[in-house]
């Protein structure tokens, strides 16, 4: 099946770690993986001419081709017509500015997480997506790990029995930046958008659609420096955040507590901070109306465990097996990660990343050569937008918010986002 051209645009530390998914998922499909078309990296676009330069000479060493080179969308769009589809790993604020123009150009577009800054934004991008015929896919990643699906499948095989509860506790931060300064200002969504997304699409893909938010937010950590220790996702942007500042004034929320109501009638408490000092907390836990499960960590290799009433210790892994007998990934994923019904993996943090990656593009090629929607699409990654801004209008009115009345921007409920749609000139 012939190769898919694909430009990435925004060639920071997201558009890097693309790269890399590039080369996996192309990897993947030369191995002999049927029926999707790989992509061929053909063009890159920053305005940023030193990053630009970096990740040109990057995928020319990885590839073994160098990429075109854009500093101007227009330009990649009007003298690049072999590009089929575009890729948009900037920061969130533009997201909506080049998908919709890409999509209004014919291309397909995949769009890093979160899809936009508000809703308003994302109704934009969905529209030109449907009046273009054109596939808009958000690159969420979490749900791709091999070990999220037998957390699904063993939810569906109620291994807990009915679903009643989730809890999602996350706190620690001490004042530490999120990678970049920009996530912790309002006019780029803040800290509580870029990460709670990834909480929200698990919550769907868990329990599914969020019907109802109640919560309080508050900024704490008004100051945020630099961290010179090491995390994962370190080095992906150790090259293209240099000359950055070290130290950003916060000026967004950094914490939030949130009571949830979903579709199902299931209940869910998320707490999540991003300015605990001292001793860091994290938990998630499914509660359901036979037992419990500690769903998998997502690009972790650590898989779920399931505690049912009577029994101290968790199901071992071959009981959890025995209860979803027909349980197998995709064949890509299996390929990828190295078989199909895997409750635990061992691989260094990068390796993962770009495997997972390599799912979103495999996820995105298909959608592109079957015609058939993405697995999250426009759909899903308004969804994870909406409860997250659900949260900031929930505290600002006091009171409980719909997320379908957030969806649907009703100015009643879109108070906290209307100033950003101001200045992104959609009111």
């Amino acid at each position: 099946m012939e190769q898919l051209n694909l430009a990435i645009v925004g060639c920071g530390g997201m558009g890097t770690r693309h790269m890399y998914g590039v080369k996996e998922f192309g990897e993947l499909v030369a191995g002999g993986l049927r029926g999707v078309p790989g992509f061929r990296l053909a063009a890159l676009c920053d305005r940023n001419e030193r990053n630009l330069g970096i990740l040109a000479d990057l995928a020319e060493k990885e590839l073994g081709h160098r990429p075109r080179t854009f500093t101007d969308l227009d330009q990649l769009l009007e003298q690049a017509p072999e590009v089929q589809a575009v890729d948009v790993t900037t920061e969130t604020r533009p997201h909506h500015v080049i998908s919709c123009q890409a999509l209004g150009a014919g291309r397909h577009v995949l769009v890093e997480k979160p899809m936009a800054l508000t809703v308003t934004a994302c109704n934009r991008m969905m529209e030109a997506a449907g009046k273009a015929g054109r596939v808009l896919a958000v690159a969420e990643n979490y749900r791709r790990d091999p070990l999220m699906r037998l957390t699904r499948a063993l939810l569906d095989a109620g291994a807990i029995g009915e679903r009643w509860m989730l809890v999602d506790a996350g706190v620690g931060g001490a004042g530490r930046m999120v990678i970049t300064p920009w996530r912790h200002k309002k006019a780029y969504g803040g800290v509580l958008l870029d990460v709670g997304v990834h909480n929200v699409d698990l919550m769907l893909y868990e329990f599914g659609p969020i019907d109802q938010v109640y919560a309080q937010i508050a900024l704490f950590d008004k100051i945020r420096r630099r961290s010179r220790g090491n995390s994962n996702t370190t080095a992906f942007y150790a090259a293209s955040s240099a000359g950055e500042p070290d130290e950003v004034e916060a000026d967004v929320e950094d914490t939030a507590f949130a009571t949830l109501r979903f579709s199902n009638q299931a209940l869910g408490q998320w707490t999540y901070s991003n300015s605990g000092h001292g001793q860091g907390f994290g938990k998630k836990g499914l509660y359901g109306s036979r037992g419990s499960m500690d769903p998998a960590g997502p690009r972790s290799g650590r898989g779920p465990r399931v505690y049912l009433d009577g029994r101290r210790e968790p199901l071992s892994d071959d009981e959890m097996l025995a209860l979803v007998p027909d349980f197998t990934v995709d064949e890509g994923t299996a390929r990828l990660f190295g078989g199909e019904r895997l409750t635990r993996y061992e691989m260094e943090y990068a390796l993962i990343d770009r495997k997972i990656t390599a799912t979103v593009y495999l996820d995105f090629a298909r959608a592109i050569a079957t015609g058939q929607p993405p697995e999250i699409g426009g759909w899903e990654g308004r969804h994870a937008v909406a409860v997250v801004n659900a949260m900031f209008e929930s505290a600002q009115l006091g009171q409980p918010v719909s997320v379908a009345q957030v969806e649907s921007a009703d100015p009643a409920v879109s108070g906290w986002q209307r100033e950003l749609d101001v200045e992104l000139g959609l009111t």
